[in-house]
């Protein structure tokens, strides 16, 4: 909306909220104030204007050195529409939080067959991922995987097949009751249907953290057939968004623990997520480098001599949203997405 047409009380209150937002900053943003920040950007691209307006003298990203922002793991449309000239950026949005069942069971047969396996992909290399990983699916679905883990991944029509082969990863789940995400660990499968959960294999035991949604754990499922069709709940035992439950692997037939987990304990239990690098006088070449290396999504940018800008700051590499909006605020570089993977920076004139 163009400031002349807009109700001058309102744009009134906006520049007055974004002066108190460069004050915090100029004080220090606390996490809190970091997350509120963001939300508060990406309620109005108007927001962003006022903001860049008053902080048209910084033209270096060192003067931000503790951003870090949580507010969201990709680049966010109402940020960078008002900057696109040729092109809309598309995003995939972000997965609304539901409700849903997942089952959680022991199995008879193994449903990643030969034919399964020949069709799956890796998402990492061979020997596990070296950093923490962020992959968006084609559903619209999230897998990160911490450092060591190794996961294949088999989409087809009826089923999504996730085999977690070693280490930890957590899925955030879109939504498709026409075909269940199941995830297989050793011999414990975990079937979602629209939900969120963290699953860690170790040496001895796995174990299963449900961040939203309800689980049903029972020992019937066999097959890659049965694992596509409808389970039935009324048998088994529900886990709620908070619940951990753990199975060894030293017992033939091991009785699931179920543990309750705060929300600061499950903060703390998938810290790994929120991974922080540290950047003091750093080519902005070599940190967009150590981003692609972490995330599907890849930063490219335009003109060398951007890349050449030295940064001295504290970033979350799963946070591109976040990176993007302080680079256009810092270095007036805009983002345009020209395919599903790739992000070009430019520097624009000031």
């Amino acid at each position: 909306m163009d400031e002349t047409h807009a109700n001058p009380s309102d744009m009134n209150r906006i520049k007055q909220e974004a002066s108190d937002w460069v004050a915090k900053q100029d004080e220090g943003f606390t996490p809190e104030e970091q997350d509120a920040f963001f939300q508060w950007l990406a309620e109005d691209p108007r927001h962003g204007e006022a903001y860049s307006a008053r902080q048209s003298m910084w033209k270096e990203l060192g003067v931000l050195a503790e951003w870090r922002p949580e507010h969201s793991v990709e680049p966010n449309p109402d940020l960078l529409a008002i900057r696109q000239r040729s092109k809309i950026i598309h995003w995939v949005s972000a997965i609304t939080t539901m409700a849903a069942v997942f089952v959680i069971g022991m199995m008879i047969k193994n449903p990643w067959n030969e034919s399964t396996q020949n069709n799956a992909i890796l998402l990492t290399s061979e020997d596990g991922a070296l950093f923490y990983e962020h992959h968006i699916m084609d559903d619209g679905s999230v897998i990160e995987l911490n450092r060591g883990a190794q996961v294949s991944v088999n989409y087809d029509h009826d089923i999504r097949l996730i085999n977690l082969i070693s280490g930890e990863a957590h899925f955030t789940v879109a939504k498709d009751k026409d075909r269940p995400f199941i995830v297989q660990a050793r011999n414990t499968v975990v079937k979602a249907i629209g939900t969120a959960f963290n699953v860690s294999l170790g040496s001895e035991e796995i174990e299963v953290l449900v961040t939203e949604g309800r689980v049903l754990m029972t020992p019937a499922l066999q097959t890659v057939e049965e694992l596509a069709e409808d389970f039935d709940t009324s048998n088994g035992q529900e886990l709620f968004a908070g619940q951990a439950s753990s199975l060894s692997l030293q017992i033939a037939s091991p009785t699931p623990t179920i543990e309750k987990y705060s929300v600061e304990q499950i903060a703390r239990r998938l810290s790994w997520k929120n991974e922080v690098l540290e950047f003091t006088a750093t080519p902005l070449s070599e940190v967009i480098l150590e981003f692609n290396r972490r995330n599907h999504t890849q930063l490219v940018i335009d003109n060398p001599a951007l890349g050449e800008h030295q940064i001295t700051a504290t970033l979350r590499p799963n946070n591109l949203n976040g990176f993007i909006e302080l680079l256009h605020l810092t270095l007036n570089v805009d983002a345009e997405q020209t395919n599903e993977s790739k992000i070009v920076l430019r520097a624009t004139n000031p």
